[in-house]
């Protein structure tokens, strides 16, 4: 069967209209929140949000439309026309243009993603595409071969929601493991990727699954030796799947590390993703002014030597002691940096369960040596239920006109009160 010829008689193409209009839909249901990636885009990230939804559903219609063809071919008697092998030839066809089909519905719906982001696709776009692309075509395969043995009127659909619930229900459960096996597309963060676990723990059961059903039901009989042996291989799939992801949480570990760097300056040398790095030029002399300030006060005993972003650091926490720091400023590309975020990262927690009224004065007399109480006190009137209930602005700002005329030996003695009191559920006085 000649290749257009497969493609005016597929059942995928001809059902293209209807599956193409439903996953426009579903991809206008997501297109609002890819907003939040406006600031800072990673290729990997918008792809994996986009096309999270829709790969269950295209996997479900790889299958259904698998069990069609495999049915319209034992119609018109492919399995008795010749060998074996003359059989599968011509079954491989109708089973590439139904992956074909499914695969372009998903390859639109990331284009789109990444349109709207404002990115172009990159190496670890594809690499999210050729897993996708395997987990359908292994998914239309499990449904030609039911297809060929059961008529598509009743198999198509029933194989269409197994595969659907096979791969979305897990998500719903407790059972962290299996939320990583089914190869649903999970989150990723800026810089991160799929690791070779991810991707190995994503596919092995789907693909067990393929061949074992290519094992049992692929010849024209079925053996008890090769059922045995698929079953054997289904088993051995999710097993292995298993052993690599029992230990995991909600979040797999992806490779990560991989976003462009771009640093600026000395003392602090201050390192951001580069494609938020419009600013680092303002913001770098701005911090190294600021620590030098709090340095001067005694607010820190020593000028760190550099400032990550936290999306390009090792470390995966606020972190503003010793000669490295980790701080939030590529959400601030576009001068929005979130100057009240540092005050209260350099303040830090100084007990478990600190006085947050209490912590506000501290807070606030760092964001004052900064230069941007302002900030603060924005951040304050939004975020603190104690500040909007109780504590007014004007007492944080008549202390801080009070501590600002001590001199700079008592201005730290205060500095450090303050935060003793807090560990002793607030200032008496």
């Amino acid at each position: 069967m000649r290749l257009f010829t497969a493609l005016r008689t597929s059942a995928a193409v001809l059902a293209l209209p209807v599956t193409g209009f439903f996953f426009i839909y579903v991809f206008l249901t997501t297109k609002a929140k890819i907003g939040h990636f406006d600031s800072l885009p990673w290729p990997a990230e918008v792809t994996a949000f986009v096309i999270h939804a829709p790969v269950p559903l295209a996997a479900a219609a790889a299958a259904g439309l698998g069990a069609v063809e495999g049915t319209r071919l034992r119609t018109l008697g492919v399995w008795e026309l010749g060998p074996a092998r003359s059989a599968f030839r011509v079954a491989v066809q109708p089973v590439l243009v139904v992956v074909l089909t499914t695969a372009t519905l998903i390859a639109g719906i990331a284009a789109g993603g990444l349109f709207i982001a404002g990115v172009l696709p990159d190496v670890y776009v594809l690499q999210l595409f050729v897993m996708v692309v395997v987990l359908l075509t292994a998914h239309a395969i499990i449904g030609f071969l039911v297809g060929r043995r059961l008529h598509a009127l009743y198999s198509a659909p029933l194989v269409s929601i197994a595969v659907f619930l096979g791969i979305s229900y897990p998500l719903g459960t407790s059972n962290w493991w299996a939320h990583h096996v089914t190869g649903a597309v999970g989150h990723l963060g800026f810089g991160e990727a799929y690791s070779g676990p991810m991707t190995v723990a994503a596919l092995l059961p789907t693909v067990c699954l393929a061949l074992a059903f290519i094992l049992a039901i692929g010849p024209r009989r079925i053996r008890a030796g090769a059922v045995a042996m698929s079953l054997l291989l289904v088993g051995g799939g999710l097993l292995g799947a298993h052993g690599i992801t029992r230990e995991w949480t909600s979040f797999a570990p992806a490779a990560t590390g991989l976003a462009p760097v771009t640093c600026q300056g000395r003392a602090p040398e201050v390192c951001m993703p580069a494609v938020g790095s419009e600013d680092l030029r303002k913001i770098q002399p701005k911090l190294s002014s600021m620590t030098m300030k709090l340095h001067a006060k005694g607010i820190i005993a020593e000028i760190p030597t550099r400032i990550t972003d936290i999306t390009v650091s090792s470390v995966q926490r606020l972190d503003s002691t010793g000669k490295e720091w980790t701080l939030d400023l590529a959400a601030g590309a576009s001068e929005r940096t979130p100057w009240a975020d540092m005050a209260i990262a350099v303040v830090g927690m100084p007990c478990k369960y600190p006085d947050w009224e209490t912590l506000h004065y501290n807070t606030l007399w760092t964001a004052r040596i900064m230069g941007t109480a302002g900030d603060y006190l924005d951040w304050l009137s939004r975020e603190s239920e104690s500040f909007q209930k109780g504590q007014s602005k004007e007492d944080l700002i008549k202390e801080m006109d009070r501590v600002n005329g001590l001199p700079p030996g008592e201005q730290k003695t205060w500095y450090v009160e303050r935060r003793q009191f807090a560990c002793q559920g607030g200032n008496p006085g």
